[in-house]
């Protein structure tokens, strides 16, 4: 005679299998990044917080057949010495991304609010990516008179907005932003595109883009390694939708030693004919293991008509 404990265990063990099988074709993954460090800034104040951006994100994409695949983002922003979202909950909850979307063998598209098709590329063309606000040039000086989401406070990402992601074609990939939705005031729609080819030891961007007030902006990239040696640079040009116009070139460098990697970074920003900044970076990363890292960093940021500022920091960053 089966008892009813025997069958209370079997039809767990069923229910158990019928799940596996459900999502045996899908996958969820979880990560993110915390930083925090012990910095001085442009105010001659000493701080603990955040120098590089924290996160914590969902992904995950599910097998539909056929070479087709369900994928979401979700990614938000926060920082660890408060414990509060990044801005001070001034940012929406999920500011990294928040998206949907579907892929194959012609490309992904996704629905919902990312980085624009240029500003989600041009952070490999920067010795720091774009995520260190002492010493990266890009921080500082990219993107000067942009908004790719005026009408969100000002950000690299668009709302209500469809992107589209080719696969490679002579390893050259093209990405696509664009946001149907307009509100009074608006001049135009959202949207931008960016090419980018990556082959061999030589990567390459070049890309274009209009924001809802009418502000444009371009951007040409270039990196390349010999051996342990990376060198980059970006030229951006935007102009605002009152029609001032900044030039930036940035310019960095990357030593990998294994554990050890050096770097070095230098930018201007002239706005209108006028110098606006000028940044001279450097900085040095130990890995105390493939997901914990410790880093030093030190700029010199001159202001035309104010005080040169030397800014310095270190910190520790664990990934997940």
């Amino acid at each position: 005679m089966i008892s009813f404990t025997h069958v209370h265990r079997l039809l767990t063990a069923a229910a158990l299998l019928g799940l596996g099988a459900a999502h045996a074709q899908s996958n969820v993954t979880i990560s993110g990044s915390v930083d925090v460090g012990v910095y001085r800034d442009t105010a001659d104040r000493t701080n603990v917080g955040p120098i590089q951006r924290n996160y914590l994100q969902f992904a995950g994409s599910e097998d539909l057949g056929d070479g087709l695949a369900a994928t979401f983002r979700l990614r938000m922003r926060f920082d660890p010495d408060t414990g509060s979202l990044e801005g001070n909950g001034s940012k929406p909850f999920w500011h990294g991304e928040s998206t949907v979307g579907l892929k194959s063998r012609f490309g992904a598209v996704r629905l919902g609010r990312a980085l624009d098709a240029i500003q989600s590329q041009d952070w490999a063309f920067d010795a720091w990516g774009n995520n260190d606000w002492i010493a990266s040039p890009a921080w500082d000086l990219w993107h000067w008179n942009y908004s790719a989401d005026p009408r969100g406070g000002g950000s690299g990402r668009v709302a209500n907005a469809a992107f589209y992601d080719s696969p490679a074609f002579a390893n050259t990939t093209l990405h696509v932003s664009y946001s149907p939705e307009t509100v009074p005031g608006d001049i135009t729609k959202n949207r931008a595109a960016s090419l980018v080819y990556r082959g061999g030891t030589i990567q390459a961007m070049v890309g274009a883009a209009k924001n809802s007030s009418g502000a444009k902006e371009g951007s040409v990239g270039l990196r390349g390694n010999i051996g342990a040696l990376s060198l980059m640079g970006v030229y951006n040009v935007s102009e605002s939708a009152t029609e001032s116009k900044s030039k930036v070139a940035t310019l960095g460098a990357i030593y990998d030693f294994g554990r050890v990697a050096l770097k070095a970074g230098w930018g201007q920003a002239d706005v209108d004919g006028i110098k606006k900044e000028r940044l001279v970076s450097v900085g040095a990363v130990y890995g105390l293991s493939k997901r914990t890292s410790v880093y030093a960093d030190a700029a010199s940021k001159r202001f035309p008509g104010q005080d040169t500022k030397q800014v310095y920091g270190v910190g520790i960053t664990h990934r997940f």
